[in-house]
């Protein structure tokens, strides 16, 4: 069995994630039976170890943990590769057999189908064993890592050296830098959306070839990850939700550790709030006030990290006007609660304080605006394991707690959650009426709107949770409709997701239509010239290989 985390209590939220499914069914690589399979995998176990290829019961860590359909998206086995040389020979022995390949770094895309293959039967390509940081550059604030790093571990690191930098974590720590990065996930410093301060990534290609972008394709470069220009195309996006090639290292710019500190929070008491919410946090990014992404989370979404559904409300269906007032007043807040913060000189912190409450004030008289301020010591930066929250660049595990919401109070079930994002613009009567329809929709189901606004400077990633029992297949088809019409509502409406569980990918690259769908075109040509055999992640983000690759998975919604 791989050991995934040193850290018991990393291991013991992996164990409750990934153990708490119904065991899969068998399934072979399209194009295989048994007999040569098997000849397969003992070529797989001579390169990266016997120890380090899973195959029947002990695929259980390859499986997605929070499934809605339980048999579709089987691994046929694991592999968990050590250095970027044993790829390449995973690579040649998939090329030669013609077997898919799922690559994912330590598998943690919780709500979009975590290590689990689109392709039924693909062997999932672990890179959890890649572990090294390669550079940590405090002057120019960058640091390179391999797949296997997770923020906890550069957390951690830094905190060793004592070195003045933060680096942006997402929800949960235990994901992996490099993963979720390139699958476009983000933290909550000013540098969080973090596939925009890439430096600079080490590509392996489908051939086994190696390619590095931007000043990295310059050998013995000093400035190799201090900027990402390149000379002619810039090719780093193309391997961002991709399956053109595998990256074995990456270079991110991350956050100075500032002076001081301050998070603020804006409490809005009712729905329809969150128009000029919206609004006035778009004025302020127009003026150049707001330094990081802001978190409008309501309040169902950010109770249930404290406890279960059953706990405010005993009866079935959505949170009744009752119980959300108890809510309310419980945790001291409004329907919306916003979070942002500033960094920085005190004086210039300050600055932007005043000016955040009198927009806030002119858009917004009845909100509730408070912050909480840390400054350094002795004239060196703030320690943001004093202030201990993702803003400040510390990881954690609390959101983990989320998808237990909708469990019973007898204790049974095990909880999960499928997300589904989609791209607004920053416009506030647009973003209500979108809630109002997506409240609507996930209603009919019995469910709670479940809702997390993270706001960028002209667009917001408006992700909506559906939580549920993944043990009670009513609940998982309940998902399955869910989904389905909120992406139905979304084509209507001209909206499109920026990220998918892997059942969905087919119906989300459908919405990127223009001219006959010429982006899945353009792309999949690259494809079929890079990876002929299709073995890279084949249907990942709905790019395929020309070469078929056996019977696929319906993709039902």
């Amino acid at each position: 069995m791989v050991q995934w985390y040193t850290a018991p209590e990393l291991q013991s939220h992996h164990d409750q994630s990934f153990q708490t499914r119904r065991a899969g069914t068998r399934t072979l690589p399209p194009g295989h039976d048994e007999t040569s399979f098997r000849l397969v995998i003992e070529e797989f176990k001579a390169v990266v170890g016997l120890e380090n290829v899973a195959t029947d019961e002990e695929l259980v860590d390859f499986r997605d943990p929070y499934p809605l359909s339980e048999d579709e998206f089987e691994p046929s086995a694991g592999l968990c590769p050590s250095s970027v040389e044993e790829i390449q020979a995973v690579l040649k022995i998939a090329n030669e057999h013609q077997v898919p390949l799922w690559v994912c770094s330590q598998g943690k895309n919780f709500g979009y189908g975590g290590p689990g293959p689109r392709v039924a039967g693909s062997v999932v390509l672990s890179l959890q064993r890649m572990k090294r940081i390669l550079e940590v550059n405090e002057k120019l604030t960058y640091i390179v890592v391999e797949p296997g790093v997770t923020f906890f571990d550069i957390y951690n690191y830094l905190r060793k050296h004592k070195l003045d930098l933060w680096v942006s974590v997402p929800a949960l720590g235990w994901g992996s830098v490099v993963g979720n990065t390139v699958d476009r996930g983000h933290g909550y410093t000013p540098l969080g959306d973090r596939q925009h301060f890439i430096s600079s990534m080490e590509v392996v290609l489908a051939s086994g070839e190696i390619l590095r972008t931007g000043q990295w394709a310059v050998p013995n470069s000093r400035s190799a990850h201090a900027c990402s220009n390149s000379f002619g195309p810039q090719i780093d996006g193309l391997f961002l939700q991709s399956n053109l090639g595998i990256v074995t290292k990456l270079a991110i710019q991350v956050d100075a550790a500032p002076a001081t500190f301050m998070n603020v929070k804006v409490h809005c008491a009712e729905v329809e709030h969150i128009s000029p919410l919206v609004d006035a946090l778009q004025q302020l990014d127009r003026e150049g006030i707001t330094q990081n992404h802001s978190l409008i989370t309501n309040i169902n979404h950010f109770a249930s990290q404290e406890a279960p559904k059953h706990t405010h409300q005993a009866t079935p269906g959505p949170l009744t006007p009752e119980a959300i007032a108890r809510l309310k007043k419980k945790y001291n807040t409004g329907y919306w609660r916003c979070s942002f913060d500033l960094y920085g000189p005190k004086t210039l912190v300050y600055a932007r304080w005043t000016r955040i409450e009198e927009v806030v004030q002119e858009r917004l008289p009845t909100a509730r605006i408070e912050n909480t301020f840390f400054e350094g010591e002795n004239g060196k930066p703030v320690d943001n394991s004093k202030i201990g929250t993702l803003n400040a660049g510390v990881p954690a595990m609390r959101a983990i707690n989320l998808a237990s919401y909708n469990l019973p109070a007898d204790g049974q079930g095990a909880g999960a959650h499928i997300d589904t994002t989609f791209i607004l613009p920053c416009h506030g009567e647009t973003v209500l009426r979108w809630f109002r329809k997506a409240s609507a929709i996930m209603e009919e189901q019995g469910v709670d709107p479940f809702i997390g606004c993270h706001v960028f400077p002209k667009y917001i990633l408006f992700v909506q949770g559906f939580v549920f029992d993944k043990t009670n297949p009513r609940h998982r088809e309940g998902g399955s409709r869910v989904v389905k019409a909120l992406l139905s509502h979304a084509k209507t409406a001209g909206f499109a997701s920026y990220r998918s569980h892997i059942q969905h990918m087919d119906a989300v690259q459908d919405l990127y239509s223009f001219n006959n769908h010429i982006y899945r075109r353009f792309v999949g040509t690259l494809k079929n010239t890079l990876d002929p055999n299709g073995i890279i992640s084949p249907g990942k983000q709905g790019i395929w290989p020309a070469r078929k690759v056996g019977p696929l998975p319906a993709g039902k919604m």
